[in-house]
């Protein structure tokens, strides 16, 4: 089953339990609002990447009302910044009815934006020298939120201009303190017209789902709002959002909302998605009764109160393992085996998973901090799970390089490159002058080089003269006349670095074997990318599975440096094996020790990981 299938039918039963629910009155104080159908009821949630479920009378206009003001209230502090928009609105709960006209007595400030004063200086911020001029930009920006055009119910909005007299005194009020300058008619022509905003459930969970996305819509992937200003937007919500109620709707659902007396709430699911309900019957206090209901069913069903128990920090290093216990794919004989087993116990590989948040970090840095202790001096961290770094996160990042700084330690970041939530650790290699952090395309890759190293101290080096054919590992125990039958059928080439010596599906009628440099096997991930899966050495073998199965290759082989090989046609093998059967057995009796070799190998790195 499709999740799409799972999660529609999850709403689809949630709004039939609920519908039975009567309970509550639609407003009237504002004419248009009380000629609504009171049974309408529909919901829609909206992820961040921009998958939609909806139900019910989800596409039912209605015009938004009090669910402007956090949009509005993030667009004042993306238009203004942040200081100049306390300057004219605090962030205070009041305790208050909605239309209170009421000030904090300290400042003269409205409380907070998502009551009809803060909402009206906020508008104030927002209104331009003409009326039209501000219709339009207030248009775009609810526009951009909502991923599509939207338009005004004239018809609101003339209700609301002709019966809102008490917004007047409120408007008359702040003009009164100084806490708002422009002509009072021009700032509420543009409150009422945000108010009077036609909207569908769809359109409000993308609002919705844009403040969760960090402020990019998930639908179009326009950037409406920065990341601080989506912060201080939920902020309030979560604390003045619900009006009277807002205290126990952080107590019983736990996530930032914002209801409107037309009947709709918008509910923000921060990182993951958008929820929207509309059903017109109101409490005592102003809110959506069936709203309120599924909000608390949706976030209680799913563990979504911003203070549940979502994150076990215990779980961000998913593995670690440390040089020797996990080797490389790098394919190796058996003395180098043995140097890494001796002496690679410098290098340790944690692999992480989930976001990194704060305390995720943390337990990453106090891990790398106890590992060098124990001696090691180069750690590979596997960002290849990990699906975002937060502010937080990368800040004690930072002071984890800093203090590694003169240690002579060093951190491989690990998949990492290609990520743009990840982009924040690459930066952070360019400003690293003690030069701790270095980008590594994979952890293998990061493991063979050290390996290599631990090698070549060891005094055991890749000799770079022509590697004798009875030296190569395939053709091991052949005697000197066999071994002059290979000699006088094989062929020789000469690769470039980068050059492609063997091509995933071309036909397997030839292999190799290295004479002199390395080789790495690797698999396509996309255009430009790809995986190193193993690395050949002199005296190992390329392709020789076509001496089996002649079919098709499986993999790209790419010459590392300058690589020198023997080729052979698997014709003139089999050609040469039929006056002298024992040089095939012997190939293939190498051929299934090496591949004994790579599977008890492989069963090691399962038992290390366990």
């Amino acid at each position: 089953m499709r999740d799409q299938d799972i999660v529609g039918a999850y709403l689809s039963r949630l709004h039939a339990e609920i519908s039975a629910n009567r309970d509550g009155e639609v407003a009237t104080y504002i004419p248009e609002l009380g000629r609504v159908d009171p049974d309408k009821f529909g919901i829609c949630a909206v992820t961040i990447d921009g998958q939609v479920y909806c139900t019910g009378d989800w596409d039912s206009e209605v015009s938004i009302q009090s669910v402007s003001k956090p949009f509005m209230y993030g667009a004042a502090l993306s238009e203004h910044g942040r200081e100049r928009v306390l300057e004219h609105v605090g962030v205070e709960p009041t305790g208050e009815m909605f239309n209170a006209i009421v000030l904090d007595e300290a400042t003269n400030r409205p409380f907070n934006p998502m009551v009809n004063a803060g909402a009206i200086a906020t508008s104030e911020l927002m209104t331009l020298d003409d009326r039209s001029d501000s219709t339009a930009r207030m248009l775009d920006i609810m526009s951009r939120f909502a991923g599509r055009d939207l338009d005004i119910d004239t018809s609101v909005f003339r209700s609301e201009h002709d019966t809102g007299h008490r917004n007047r005194a409120i408007a008359y009020m702040m003009l009164n303190t100084a806490m708002i300058r422009r002509a009072p008619e021009d700032v509420l022509d543009l409150y009422f017209k945000q108010c009077a905003v036609l909207v569908n459930c769809r359109d409000l969970a993308v609002m919705a789902a844009t403040l969760a996305a960090h402020g990019r819509n998930p639908m179009t992937g326009d950037r409406v709002i920065a990341p601080d200003n989506v912060r201080d937007v939920l902020s309030v919500m979560a604390s003045c959002g619900m009006y009277d109620y807002a205290g126990q709707w952080g107590f019983d659902v736990g996530l930032p909302a914002k209801s409107g007396v037309s009947g709709l709430i918008g509910a923000v699911v921060p990182g993951q998605l958008g929820l929207a309900v509309f059903s017109p019957r109101l409490d005592a206090v102003g809110n959506s009764v069936r709203g309120m209901e599924v909000c608390r069913r949706f976030a209680e069903d799913f563990g979504l109160h911003s203070f549940s128990e979502r994150t076990d920090l215990r779980s961000v290093i998913r593995r670690e393992y440390r040089s020797g216990e996990i080797q490389s794919r790098n394919v190796r004989d058996g003395r180098e085996i043995d140097i890494i087993r001796r002496d690679a116990t410098e290098f340790a590989v944690l692999d992480l998973q989930g976001p990194l948040f704060f305390g995720a970090m943390e337990r990453v840095a106090r891990r790398v901090g106890a590992l060098v202790s124990k001696g090691v001096r180069e750690i590979a961290l596997d960002f290849r799970r990990v699906a975002l770094v937060d502010t937080g996160g990368l800040a004690l990042f930072v002071r984890l390089v800093d203090a590694l700084g003169g240690t002579g330690v060093t951190l491989h970041l690990a998949e990492v490159r290609y990520r743009d939530s990840l982009s924040g650790l690459v930066d952070l290699v360019t400003d690293d002058a003690d030069g701790v952090l270095k980008i590594v395309d994979d952890v293998d890759g990061a493991l063979a080089d050290y390996e290599n190293r631990v090698i070549a101290k060891a005094g055991l080096t890749q000799e770079t003269q022509k590697l004798a054919l009875s030296d190569h590992a395939v053709f091991e125990g052949l005697d000197a006349g066999e071994i002059a039958q290979l000699q006088s059928i094989a062929g020789t080439l000469s690769f470039a670095p980068g050059e492609v010596m063997l091509k995933a599906g071309d036909d397997a009628k030839a292999f190799l074997t290295v004479a002199r440099g390395t080789a790495s096997v690797t698999v396509p991930l996309g255009p430009e990318r790809a995986r190193r899966v193993a690395s050949i050495g002199p005296g190992q073998a390329i392709g020789e599975m076509a001496l089996l199965d002649g079919g098709k290759r499986s993999a790209n082989i790419v010459a590392d440096g300058p690589v020198l090989a023997y080729i052979f046609s698997v014709e003139s093998i089999r050609a040469l094996s039929d006056d002298s059967p024992r040089i095939m057995e012997k190939i293939l009796g190498n051929m299934v020790l090496s591949l004994t070799h790579r599977l008890r190998r492989t069963n090691d790195e399962l038992s290390a990981m366990e």
